[in-house]
């Protein structure tokens, strides 16, 4: 709109003034001059023809719209002219005016419309070549509105106003009116780019700022890697490059309001740019993650005491209002040049650091050691590999017998899925669940896991439970009830029968959804027992916030209660806990029986493990039923 505005200023004041100045430059018999007012008003009527003109060309949600403005453009060149040319004081008209004008408004329309129906192709250059062509003589049309002196002198000159300026002065305020717009408009363009200027300054300072923390983002390090490389190798330093990955960020925001993930943030970035030195560069590199990097270190050693300082500060607790919260972060490093001679390198290999540090507990330091890319590229084959592991017949269940520590009698059935792969063979649970856990596949399994042990579960004569592993990953999806009772209602295997074991071996982020869905798989019947007890993140924490109905202890501590106090303390304050909550206690991992005997003296109901057998497949649960249904026993 300015500039619209601005082209019509400039446009209007120099087609007016190059005919007020034709109009004064004529050779009449008579003494003339303009009435200022009438040709001042001419001006104004040229100024709001153009801009209406030019405005309805570029609408493009009405048809024909450039022809009309190019009509409404031709017609007030041809008004103007005919305007200015009555101002004209003493100048004789009479008699040929109506002939001439309609000519001139009819020619003047017509060029118009043509001239402005190139308004929507004017990038192409001919376009703009004829545009301004028919403009050309569409302005010069204006000039046909100016009819020829007829009347004798002596009729004419008593009507001058004494209100009119002389033919020589009109021409001077038309130039300096003109003038006046041109450096009017001038300025303005000039002030507009500057701003421009200035806005694409900012903005490209925005570009390479994080806009929370105020910190450099990963594209200004983009910037900036081969300056910091070539100061450290000309000095013949060593270079740190020390990636922070906060652990548990999702959770924070989760639990506590994403206002209170932001002070974290914020916080981490004023703690680390306090406390290290101006040579050291700090960057908010991607959500949770920081990246440091010092080029001013003299050895590998420093560089392992840099980045024990960096986690010294990234450790230090938050205070929000009544809250004190404990960070946690795993923080990879690697070394220029041991580690590699380009930036880039150096933060793949940071990052890989810091994931293996977080995928072995977090909150520790892992320097990058040579074949972790072979690593994190086994772990990408391998997910790849899983992804198609569903459609290819690759996974089968086994089960495992769940029964009472003081009779023996067989409760229920475990379902475990295992993997065969086509080319590397059987794959280790514990080598491929984490790996799915991690890149979502896990929901996938999860899915065929359930609906197949159900299928299988149904045939069973003995009406026995069935449980399935889930991971907190299907538990926060808003269908996963409406997945077990899709699975429940295809297979017709009761609910009453079903356990869903949630997996307390990784943390459990959206709290809320978790807890809608553990009650939601109640009302239909089904029961969700806590898995892994003792091993996860917040054991305690998670049993108080979340409805079980059965509480698992995790194998480690029962495998190691023959030797270890600390295990058998963990295993019997899990059973008071069953006790005081009003729920089962299932220890997993018995396999001897000294085992046996110390879970039954410390009042656990239910056992699992080898001491009763080993996993058995779905025909073998067939054929032992079998058998017992023809012994009659």
């Amino acid at each position: 709109m300015v500039w619209l505005v601005w082209s019509c200023l400039v446009g209007a004041s120099s087609i007016w003034a190059a005919h007020v100045v034709a109009l004064s430059a004529r050779e009449l018999p008579v003494d003339t001059g303009f009435r200022l007012q009438a040709t001042l008003l001419a001006l104004a009527v040229t100024f709001i023809g153009m801009f209406a003109g030019f405005a309805l060309s570029t609408k493009r949600n009405i048809r024909l719209a450039p022809e009309f403005g190019g009509i409404v453009f031709g017609l007030t060149l041809v008004s103007m002219g005919l305007a200015t040319s009555m101002a004209q004081a003493g100048a004789p008209t009479a008699g040929a005016l109506p002939s001439v004008s309609l000519w001139s408004l009819l020619l003047g329309a017509c060029l118009g419309a043509i001239a402005l129906s190139f308004v929507p192709q004017l990038r192409a250059p001919r376009a703009l070549a004829s545009a301004t062509a028919f403009l050309f003589l569409a302005t010069m049309t204006l000039h046909l509105s100016v009819p020829a002196p007829i009347a004798p002198a002596a009729q004419v000159g008593s009507q001058q106003s004494p209100l009119s300026l002389s033919d020589g002065q009109m021409m001077m305020v038309a130039l300096v009116i003109c003038a006046m717009a041109v450096l009017f408009a001038a300025t303005g363009c000039l002030l507009d780019r500057q701003r421009k200027l200035a806005a694409r300054r900012a903005y490209s300072h925005l570009s390479l700022q994080d806009s929370l923390t105020h910190l450099p983002n990963r594209h200004y390090v983009q910037k900036i890697a081969t300056e910091l490389l070539e100061r450290a190798d000309h000095q013949g330093n060593a270079c740190a490059v020390v990636l922070i990955s906060l652990d548990q960020f999702k959770a924070i925001n989760d639990l506590h309001g994403y206002r209170v993930g932001d002070t974290v943030l914020c916080s981490m970035a004023k703690t680390l740019t306090d406390n290290l030195g101006d040579t050291v560069f700090i960057s908010r590199f991607y959500g949770d993650e920081f990246l440091v990097i010092n080029p001013e270190l003299e050895t590998i050693d420093e560089a392992v005491e840099f980045a024990r300082l960096v986690r010294s500060l990234a450790r230090r607790p938050i205070q929000w209002h009544s809250y004190r919260l404990s960070i946690r972060s795993s923080i990879g490093l690697a070394v220029f040049p041991r580690d590699g001679n380009d930036l880039t390198k150096l933060v793949q290999r940071a990052n890989l650091a810091a994931k293996q540090a977080k995928s072995i507990g977090g909150n520790l330091i892992q320097p990058y050691v040579t074949g972790m890319e072979e690593a994190n590229r086994w772990e990408a084959g391998l997910a790849s590999d899983l992804r198609n592991a569903t459609l290819e017949n690759q996974l089968s269940l086994v089960f495992q017998k769940q029964n009472l520590a003081r009779t023996g009698d067989l409760i229920g059935y475990e379902a475990l899925v295992r993997w065969r792969h086509a080319e590397r063979g059987p794959i280790a649970p514990e080598d491929f669940i984490p790996i799915a856990e991690r890149s979502g596949i896990i929901l996938d399994i999860g899915n065929w896991v359930l609906e197949a042990a159900c299928c299988e579960a149904v045939t069973w004569a003995a009406p026995v439970t069935l449980s399935v592993n889930a991971s907190p990953l299907q538990f926060s999806r808003s269908d996963f009830v409406g997945l077990v009772s899709t699975v429940l209602v295809r297979t017709g295997f009761p609910a009453d029968r079903l356990e869903i074991e949630l997996t307390e071996s990784t943390p459990i982020e959206d709290h809320e959804r978790v807890h809608e869905t553990i009650l939601s798989l109640r009302k239909m019947g089904v029961r969700v027992a806590m898995d892994d007890f003792g091993k996860g993140y917040s054991s305690l924490n998670t049993l108080q916030a979340f409805p079980f109905d059965k509480i698992k202890v995790d194998r480690a501590f029962t495998r190691s209660l023959e030797t270890d106090p600390h295990a058998r303390a963990i295993l019997r304050s899990a059973i008071l806990l069953g006790h005081s909550f009003g729920i089962p206690v299932i220890a997993e991992g018995v396999e001897t029986e000294r085992q046996l005997q110390f879970l039954q003296e410390a009042g656990c109901q239910q056992v699992q493990g080898f001491l009763f057998g080993k996993h058995l497949l779905p025909s073998q649960i067939k054929k032992k039923q079998s058998r017992l249904r023809q012994t009659g026993t």
